[in-house]
């Protein structure tokens, strides 16, 4: 009869190949939980804490003389969540906002007919607005160098199309 072979291995043999797969599963498995808590909906910016709603702050600029900024976002947006945590977070974009506008935090799934009506079509979208007017518009996430640039340009040329 033919003898038994004894093998090097009691148990739970794995092969080379075996160990490869499990460490490729192992991988994929950490990138995916990471992708999904970072993608997860940032808190509200400082800047929008006053939650005046978009009537409320277009009768302010009224009275005030202060362009207002709309930022159009969605939770299920990823760069609306990165912008929020970046630039929207940044503490000189945060006194430069809230000194030289009206901030309005505008969600496009909760508000839908303001979105429309200022022709918010993607996001993040931030609108610069004085006197029922739509000065400006930039859409997409911007460094916090970036968001101090158009926001400093922005309210200077508002201010122009006051004093005349």
């Amino acid at each position: 009869m033919f003898g038994k072979t004894k093998s090097s291995c009691s148990g739970l043999c794995w092969k080379r190949t075996d160990l490869v797969f499990l460490l490729i599963i192992v991988a994929s498995t950490i990138v995916i939980i990471n992708a999904r808590s970072s993608s997860a909906p940032a808190e509200k910016p400082a800047i929008f804490a006053q939650n005046l709603s978009f009537p409320e702050a277009t009768k302010a600029s009224a009275q005030s003389g202060k362009p207002v900024l709309v930022y159009a976002t969605a939770s299920w947006c990823g760069p609306c969540q990165s912008f929020k945590r970046g630039a929207l977070s940044d503490p000189e974009v945060e006194r430069l906002i809230t000194s030289r506008t009206l901030p309005v935090y505008l969600d496009i799934d909760e508000y839908s007919a303001t979105a429309s009506m200022l022709g918010v079509t993607s996001v993040p979208r931030l609108i610069v607005m004085k006197d029922h007017q739509i000065l400006a518009t930039r859409v997409g996430v911007m460094s916090a160098e970036q968001t101090r640039a158009f926001i400093t340009e922005q309210t200077a040329l508002a201010a122009i199309s006051s004093a005349d």
